[in-house]
């Protein structure tokens, strides 16, 4: 009867370890990266920075077109005093009642090549002296014109290079804030799991000094071991507990900081599984070099920083130098008491003004000016220069490293083999009394080591393989570049 209470019992606790087990759900690296990709507040945040560079580009190209603007006046309406001007000179204050009225349609299109702008525009006003009941009207039925400054800064022909540039770095910005976010995410799901692995060892060696601590507690008895034996199990135990304990709060703070960084909060216990390796692949460092100059942002946000840098040369140049401008019309315009007459039988028009403005005497301001925009565009190369220099080094040692993790991680596991074994017949000879709990202790804590070994250098391989996607926009496995 108490053989099959105790298979009972037995069947009873396998069961609920068994549905405990199920309850829990499995992760894997995998499916924390897809949650990344479509969850992640960087990635949210650079989409934005994305669609904000599209509105930027579309409104450029608008500004590219002809536009048609609408205005009016209806009515423009006075009852005042105002001062009248005598024949005499002298002036008579008189009240008046005016309204005003105008209706104008203004077309026009920028003229990238130079700079100018093209204009068109049609005229209607109306004036009413309400006090002696006298209307009169002026129009102009069409006028063309020209607005062209000349030996000016002409800012279209620097915005044509700006603008395609700006949409370009907003696209490679966000290509990298996706692999940056992978990259974190990769080493925030590896802390969780070396927080789950010291938690199993600390609470393997728990168990298994409490074993060993209650055998050697009989044998002392026995007076087969010293009591210094006893004490050095007992500061074993203790120092599992402890880690035990901080092992626990480590794992609470690592899923913590990794569902934060997913932006959910998740409270179900979790399994979080080891990815296995990549398959292997040989770095070619010259397809890596090549890849970041056409994926990474700096390089296009380089470019764009120039052609402003040349922008801003060009502007300074043309404010405080020699400037000349060309206003020119023609159309047809008149006044008449009835509007038929404006639009039946109108007077040409022409108009032409051409303004310069020379600077005499600037007390040398044309060539600080000229002298500090050159001075920032010079340095602004210096930095990029050093930038270059810190990123391909970047690149190259993330693949050295990422070359020497792929051959030894294989060695890394081999030792914690080795490691595990040798410990298993350490504690077995331990308990038969073969050898000393120095030896027993020496072989834990070579156990303990290669397993955090191995996880750390497993850590470092999966972290340099998505820093060299990062760094560079490539993919060294399916050796392609890497859009989003």
């Amino acid at each position: 009867m108490k053989a099959i209470q105790i298979t009972i019992l037995t069947i009873a606790i396998f069961t609920f370890n068994a549905l405990a087990s199920t309850a829990q759900s499995t992760v894997t690296l995998e499916d924390v990266l897809d949650q990344v990709r479509t969850n992640s507040f960087s990635i949210k945040t650079a989409k934005t920075e994305v669609a904000i560079a599209q509105e930027g580009n579309s409104f450029y190209k608008s500004l590219l077109k002809p536009s048609l603007t609408l205005q009016a006046n209806l009515p423009n309406y006075n009852k005042t005093s105002t001062p009248i001007i005598q024949p005499d000179g002298t002036i008579a204050f008189q009240s008046i009642r005016q309204a005003n009225s105008s209706l104008s349609l203004f077309a026009s299109q920028a003229i990238t090549q130079t700079g100018g702008i093209l204009f068109m525009n049609t005229d209607l006003q109306r004036f009413d002296d309400l006090s002696s009941e006298y209307t009169t009207y002026n129009g102009i039925p069409i006028r063309l014109g020209i607005s062209q400054p000349l030996f000016g800064y002409n800012p279209w022909k620097y915005e044509k290079k700006i603008q395609p540039l700006l949409l370009q770095e907003a696209q490679k910005n966000f290509n990298t804030a996706v692999e940056s976010a992978l990259s974190e995410a990769t080493e925030l799901y590896f802390d969780v799991l070396i927080a789950h692995q010291n938690l199993e060892i600390a609470k393997t060696n728990e168990r298994v000094n409490e074993d060993l601590l209650r055998i050697t507690e009989e044998r002392l008895l026995l007076g087969k071991v010293s009591k210094d034996e006893k004490l050095q199990l007992e500061i074993e135990l203790s120092n599992a507990k402890l880690g035990v304990s901080q092992a626990t709060n480590e794992v609470e703070r690592t899923r913590a900081t990794l569902n934060t960084f997913l932006g959910e909060s998740n409270e179900t216990e979790q399994v979080y599984t080891e990815p296995n390796q990549l398959s292997k692949t040989n770095i070619d460092y010259n397809q890596l070099l090549d890849s970041y100059q056409k994926n990474r942002p700096e390089i296009t946000a380089y470019q764009r920083s120039l052609a402003e840098s040349n922008q801003e040369i060009a502007r300074t140049k043309a404010n405080y130098g020699f400037q000349a401008n060309i206003n020119a019309s023609i159309g047809l315009a008149r006044g008449s008491e009835t509007p038929s007459e404006i639009y039946s039988d109108p007077f040409d028009e022409q108009q032409f003004n051409l303004s310069i403005q020379v600077p005499i005497l600037d007390w040398g301001k044309r060539k600080s000016a000229v002298a500090q925009a050159q001075l920032r565009q010079d340095n602004l190369s210096a930095s990029y220069n050093q930038q270059i220099l810190v990123l391909e080094n970047n690149i190259n040692q993330l693949g050295y490293a990422f070359e020497r993790l792929q051959r030894d991680i294989g060695l890394f596991k081999n030792i914690m083999d080795k490691a595990d074994e040798r410990f298993t017949i350490s504690n077995e000879r331990y308990v038969l009394g073969n050898i000393s709990i120095t030896n027993l202790t020496l072989a834990q804590r070579e156990k303990d080591q290669a397993k955090r070994n191995y996880i750390n250098a497993l850590k470092s391989y999966w972290v340099s393989y998505y820093q060299l996607r990062l760094f560079t926009g490539y993919d060294i496995i399916s050796q392609s570049d890497i859009t989003y």
